[in-house]
């Protein structure tokens, strides 16, 4: 195999920790998605013999984020959607995440999307917390595949449509849930949004 190139989500060290050990190995390797090669929406590019993707920009658990898709059917999404969660918003800019999420929410339900973390078992049990009736029976099919597989992932988008509480924020039955709950008043998606979010910090 050859390195054709490397394509960053965003900054963390969890995320662009091997960078500098790669290009030791492979100097004339481009890097996308980093200071150098700044990205913008739905800018295409063409790598080797890979399929044709574009961005996305995704801001909010950090400003640079960006998610790739390839073929319009695989979505690298790093930190901004987990399955059945999302990442923290550490910018503090809740605007900008929930933008984000409706972004990719917008897109085709059968993208497969993969998350850099595995934290669908975690997420399940917020989600529990939220709507038991609705969640538990996913827990058996979650369990097993991280029983088989070590992972859950991918995660097809239009699952995480019906079930993921951060894509549901429109959704009345969800916002009800949280208000009935947590004795909270909620007139929009984006104060569910929010909410969900400390809600989830704090878990």
């Amino acid at each position: 195999m050859q390195l054709s190139a490397i394509l960053l989500t965003h900054f963390h060290a969890d995320h662009n920790g091997g960078v500098e050990r790669l290009l030791e190995l492979y100097p004339d390797v481009s890097v996308y998605g980093n200071h150098d090669l700044q990205m913008k929406d739905d800018d295409p590019l063409h790598i080797s013999c890979f399929p044709s993707f574009r961005v996305i920009t995704t801001p909010g658990h950090v400003y640079e984020h960006v998610c790739y898709l390839f073929d319009e059917s695989h979505l690298f999404c790093g930190d901004t959607l987990f399955s059945l969660g999302c990442g923290r918003v550490f910018t503090g800019d809740f605007d900008a995440a929930f933008t984000s999420l409706n972004k990719i929410k917008d897109l085709d339900d059968n993208i497969l999307c993969y998350p850099a973390h595995e934290y669908t078992l975690n997420n399940l049990a917020f989600c529990m917390t939220l709507q038991n009736d609705r969640y538990t029976k996913l827990y058996d099919n979650i369990e097993h595949k991280l029983n088989k597989h070590g992972n859950s992932l991918p995660t097809l988008l239009g699952y995480e449509k019906e079930y993921n509480p951060f894509l549901r924020a429109h959704d009345k039955d969800i916002q009800l849930s949280i208000q009935q709950k947590y004795n909270l008043n909620i007139d929009n998606g984006f104060e569910c949004f929010k909410i969900l979010r400390e809600l989830r910090n704090k878990f």
